[in-house]
């Protein structure tokens, strides 16, 4: 992804609690080299919206997402799986 390397992002939903509350700020590494299970990404949602998920899966034809605070998550189980493109960067701090 070109521009800066690191970003900040505020938490406008619930979906990562107790992990990350909202309201709460990210640090973003947007030169990620790889993506792993667990890895809590920033991504853009099919719609444009930002959001903030834990990958649980990542297959050949995408990525299966979810969010911590299942009952206040938009995620996989909704939408499907994500490709890959789609993501801005790895979640490396809470600030």
């Amino acid at each position: 992804m070109a521009g800066l390397p690191i970003r900040i992002f505020r938490v406008a939903e619930r979906s990562m609690e107790p992990a990350i509350k909202e309201g709460s700020y990210v640090l973003v590494n947007c030169w990620h080299p790889s993506l792993s299970p667990d890895d809590v990404v920033v991504v853009r949602g099919i719609d444009g919206t930002i959001l903030i998920k834990r990958i649980k899966n990542v297959g050949k034809n995408g990525l299966f997402l979810l969010g911590d605070n299942r009952s206040k998550s938009v995620d996989s189980r909704r939408f499907g799986l994500l490709d890959s493109k789609m993501v801005i960067g790895k979640v490396v701090a809470v600030i």
